[in-house]
């Protein structure tokens, strides 16, 4: 069950990008939502805004990654 686990959820596999998507937004939120009660809604905001920047690009990684193993796979090299 173990080695399952690290197959997908493993560094570079795209469950650990799932995780770190779900990470991104829980900590975003609490994060947006700390600071407005600080009155530091600016710094929230900002915060909104790098986390969506993180995000799109981790899902533009594993996007291209799986663009690389089908054009290997359909030319042959796998």
């Amino acid at each position: 069950m173990a080695e399952a686990a690290v197959q997908v959820f493993g560094f570079g596999r795209p469950g650990f990008v799932i995780i770190v998507l779900v990470m991104l937004g829980v900590g975003s939120w609490l994060g947006e939502l700390i600071l407005g009660a600080v009155n530091k809604g600016q710094i929230g905001a900002m915060l909104k805004t790098v986390t969506t920047i993180v995000a799109i690009l981790s899902m533009l990684t594993v996007a291209w990654q799986l663009l690389e193993k089908f054009f290997d796979f359909t030319s042959g090299k796998m």
